[in-house]
């Protein structure tokens, strides 16, 4: 049983329902994305905005006669706890947002589960709602501030720790995590005391750029033109693109998911929010490796390499996606091609879409030289000789010397293998010819010239 096929069929039904706000369908199918593929984070945000819509937005969730099964749920849980039946209580804490999606505990529970199992984008999203529904309990924001510092995102660390320094000034040990947190933008960009809700940014006390006089900023135009309006979409893409640009990928992302929510969850934006969440991602790879670098520490060096998983297995959802959605276009199959061989190994799957890539005139080239890498994956020498022979045909060494050695070499290695002397001799001299320490190109051409003059 394909459980991601499963989980994209159901996905689709998900949607439809929610472009008919049809909430109860909606809910029992992302409710089974997340439970086919329980790491998505994305079904677990879906699954619960469908929730939300499904009762209105009353932050209470059900009436009092459903609630009284909660007592039951509440009891599994503690036992799977005890048992350390991270699933289960991960399936008990979901059948309880079922009925009340802004219960504190069961977010809590849920974002236990998580980090126990490792799907550490889902523990954030649950620890984040838990502390959204309650913004002044100090114990849910160290938990939180502490879940960000671990992932990497120094500066949105850095903002939880100064929320939680206003809701208690004597508090040392989190006065001295501000000052040491990891960030490279400045600490107050907006108010966590008034951003209760990641769902609520109209409401949020935003103040940059809010005494500037019409025209004198782009920032508080938009700002004005929202409320102004607050139903059109435009106004708050154009200002997530602002914050985008501007670096503020976090105020870009609220301002997205805002806008999702206004415009009924159009597909074109959520590609919007899903291109600013993994350029954030990517940005805490980075500040991860960084860090790494700098102290040595095995517990850090494991951290980076967790966070770019995730990273890539985030990249690999939306890029199926959008191939899916876009299946005449042959970049994003070139990209998903990529990703599959790097980081997944998954050479078998990327060829097809390497072969339909090579179409596009400008991937031409790099298109056959990496469908050459993946049959040498394969073990299918002869052909890697063929794609590779056709990749290097469409590259020249002034306009990418670095595709021409790298595709040289791979060729050569290739020739050298089939027993081919005189071809590889003739591509380990075009790779010297550019870069004359390139790997061991000299090494071995001087191998296999010796050998060719040992047998005359």
């Amino acid at each position: 049983m394909d459980k991601k096929k499963l989980a994209s069929d159901c996905y689709r039904k998900g949607v439809e329902a929610m472009e008919k706000q049809n909430w109860g369908l909606a809910v029992e199918m992302f409710g089974m994305c997340a439970k086919f593929v329980p790491d998505n984070v994305m079904y677990r945000q879906l699954l619960r905005k469908s929730e939300w819509k499904k009762y209105d937005d009353n932050k209470s969730g059900a009436g009092a006669l459903a609630k009284s099964r909660l007592m039951g749920i509440r009891s599994r849980i503690k036992k799977a706890r005890a048992k350390s039946d991270w699933e289960e209580v991960d399936k008990g804490a979901e059948e309880g947002l079922a009925i009340n999606p802004w219960d504190v505990q069961l977010n809590v529970d849920l974002a236990d589960a998580a980090k126990a199992r490792e799907f550490m984008e889902v523990a954030r999203f649950a620890l984040l709602e838990a502390r959204n529904a309650e913004p002044a309990n100090k114990q849910l924001n160290q938990q939180l501030a502490e879940l960000l510092e671990k992932r990497g995102e120094y500066d949105e660390a850095a903002k939880i720790w100064q929320h939680i320094c206003k809701l208690d000034p004597l508090d040392g040990n989190s006065r001295s995590r501000l000052n040491g947190a990891h960030m490279k933008k400045t600490l107050d960009r907006g108010g966590y005391e008034s951003a209760d809700s990641t769902r609520n940014v109209m409401a949020r006390g935003q103040k940059s750029g809010e005494s500037a006089a019409p025209g004198e900023s782009q920032e508080a135009d938009l700002k004005h033109a929202i409320r102004k309006d607050p139903q059109k979409t435009e106004n708050y893409l154009k200002l997530a693109d602002h914050y985008k640009r501007e670096g503020r990928l976090e105020e870009s992302h609220h301002m997205l998911e805002t806008a999702l929510q206004v415009s009924g969850d159009n597909a074109s934006v959520r590609e919007q929010l899903e291109d600013v969440e993994l350029l954030r991602m990517n940005k805490n790879v980075e500040l991860a490796k960084e860090k790494a670098s700098a102290s040595g520490d095995e517990e850090t060096r494991k951290n980076a390499a967790a966070l770019a998983t995730e990273f890539a297995k985030r990249k690999l959802e939306v890029l199926n996606r959008r191939v899916d959605r876009y299946p005449q276009d042959l970049v994003l199959k070139y990209e998903l091609a990529e990703l599959l061989m790097t980081p997944f190994g998954k050479y078998t799957q990327a060829i097809p879409l390497l072969q339909q890539a090579s179409q596009n005139k400008r991937l031409k080239a790099r298109s056959f030289i990496k469908l050459g890498r993946c049959f040498i994956q394969d073990k299918k020498i002869s052909l890697a000789r063929g794609q590779i022979e056709r990749g290097v045909a469409e590259v020249n060494a002034p306009d990418d010397p670095k595709l021409f050695v790298e595709a040289h070499y791979m060729l050569a290695r290739v020739c050298e293998e089939l027993k081919d002397i005189p071809a590889a001799e003739k591509s380990y001299g075009e790779v010297l010819v550019v870069d004359y320490e390139y790997k061991d190109a000299r090494i071995r051409l001087e191998k296999i010239q010796g050998g060719v003059e040992g047998e005359g």
